[in-house]
C-alpha cells in the first residue's frame, strides 16, 4: 500500500531466491469513473450514499500494485558487519546464512563478525585480510550453529 507521497507499507513479502519463479493473479476489474459513480449513486439515501462511498474508498485503495526489489546480499553484509561486496564469491555461505535468517529464526548477532576490539591497543587490521578474517569468522558461526541444528 502505498500511504504517501514517500512511504510504501507492505502488506506481503516473499523472498526469491535463484531461480525461484512465482505467479501472482491480479483481479482486473474495471471500477466506475468519479462521474459515473456519482450518477450511479445520486438515487439512493444518504445512508446508502456513504456506505457506496466507503465501499469505493476500498476498492480505490486496492487499485495500485506496486513490487519492490530488495537486495539481500549487501544487508546481509551489514548486518553481519562484513566489509561490501565480501560475500559476493562466497555462494555456498550465502544460501547458509539465508536458510539460518529464515529457517531456523537465528538472530543476527550470533553470526556477526567481532569487532575490532580483539587487537592489542593502537593496531587494527585493514584491507583484504580484515575481509577475509571476518568472513573466515562468519563461517565458523555458521558451522558451529548447524552442528547445534543437527
Amino acid at each position: 500500500r502505498i500511504s504517501s507521497a514517500d512511504a510504501f507499507e507492505p502488506k506481503h513479502a516473499m523472498i526469491v531466491q535463484n531461480k525461484d519463479e512465482f505467479w501472482i493473479p491480479l483481479n482486473l476489474e474495471t471500477i466506475p469513473t468519479p462521474k459515473e459513480f456519482k450518477d450511479a449513486i445520486e438515487s439512493l439515501s444518504p445512508e446508502q450514499q456513504d456506505f457506496c462511498k466507503a465501499w469505493r474508498a476500498m476498492q480505490l485503495e486496492s487499485t495500485l500494485f506496486a513490487v519492490a526489489v530488495i537486495q539481500i546480499k549487501p544487508l546481509l553484509e551489514r548486518v553481519l558487519n562484513l566489509p561490501p561486496e565480501s560475500l559476493s564469491k562466497e555462494i555456498k555461505l550465502t544460501q547458509d546464512l539465508t536458510e539460518l535468517f529464515i529457517k531456523y529464526q537465528i538472530p543476527a548477532d550470533l553470526l556477526t563478525a567481532g569487532t575490532i576490539e580483539a587487537e592489542p591497543e593502537g593496531f587494527e587490521v585493514v584491507g583484504p585480510a580484515a575481509a577475509a578474517d571476518k568472513v573466515t569468522e562468519v563461517k565458523g558461526h555458521v558451522a558451529a550453529m548447524y552442528e547445534l541444528i543437527e
